[in-house]
């Protein structure tokens, strides 16, 4: 995963419900929406397991320490999703074993290399690479309904063949959707290619502008220029950081949706959730 920076995050601490509204006005759902809406939970299901689980968010000091605000913002994600959370006062496996103590049912934590979610129940997790893969296909693939296309039918772009790209590539293979792939790395590049996938491969930036619709998974901040991007475009990426240029970004306020956490959190909760009976 791409170790997030404190001023990234350390807004979503009181500005969850603001995420939320935009989010909902952007795709038709909020995270809760988006959750139940991917995993086909219902909300009746859902309301039961928000009013039951207890979530703790546990610092982990591993490696590089702890980035500052991120357990705090995990919890506030989870709250903002309907959820009991808290923050032990106590890190690592010392925060994990207080928090099985005060009866969390799942437990969040992160390290250097892996940001993971799981259930102390059932044992079940939800790996944020995945997770933030699936959930940006599926804010695409509501993103897309709104506008009145089926993304079963039309062409993605994936832009980044990386940990969390790669894990894009195999759900929409699985899933048949039809997309071409463009990295600027090419160990990136002859690794997609290794798949056989027969997709295509583009040769340079300036063919993004043929594209509509753009899966974007790099993490180098502000190379995506407008002069890159067609006339009509919908978006989506982490945004770790934003690829997008500042006229880019404020081009397509309206029709994108990039954040650093919340849909990644969200559908590692979601991943979860979904085994629960």
């Amino acid at each position: 995963m791409t170790r997030l920076k404190t001023e990234w995050i350390d807004h979503m601490t009181d500005g969850m419900d603001k995420y939320n509204s935009e989010l909902a006005g952007k795709i038709g759902f909020d995270l809760a929406g988006l959750v139940r809406d991917t995993f086909g939970i219902s909300k009746e299901r859902y309301e039961k397991y928000a009013s039951e689980l207890l979530v703790a968010a546990v610092p982990v000091t591993q490696g590089e320490g702890i980035i500052g605000s991120f357990s705090d913002c995990i919890s506030a994600i989870v709250r903002s999703m309907g959820f009991r959370t808290f923050v032990p006062e106590e890190t690592d496996v010392d925060g994990i074993y207080n928090s099985i103590l005060m009866d969390a049912g799942v437990i969040f934590m992160a390290d250097d290399d892996r940001y993971l979610a799981f259930s102390r129940d059932n044992g079940s997790f939800g790996e944020n690479n995945y997770a933030t893969a699936l959930g940006y296909i599926m804010v695409m693939r509501a993103m897309m309904k709104r506008a009145g296309f089926d993304i079963s039918k039309e062409k993605i772009l994936v832009i980044g063949n990386g940990l969390v790209g790669e894990e894009a590539v195999q759900i929409l293979l699985n899933h048949d959707v039809d997309f071409d792939m463009y990295d600027k790395d090419a160990k990136a590049v002859e690794a997609f290619r290794s798949l056989e996938t027969g997709k295509y491969v583009l040769g340079s930036p300036e063919e993004i502008k043929n594209y509509r619709f753009i899966l974007d998974f790099t993490n180098e901040g502000g190379w995506l220029e407008d002069g890159y991007l067609g006339s009509e475009v919908w978006y989506a990426s982490p945004g770790v950081p934003l690829s997008l240029d500042e006229k880019a970004a404020s081009r397509l306020q309206n029709t994108a949706v990039y954040d650093n956490l919340e849909i990644g959190t969200a559908m590692m909760l979601g991943e979860i959730l979904k085994t629960m009976p």
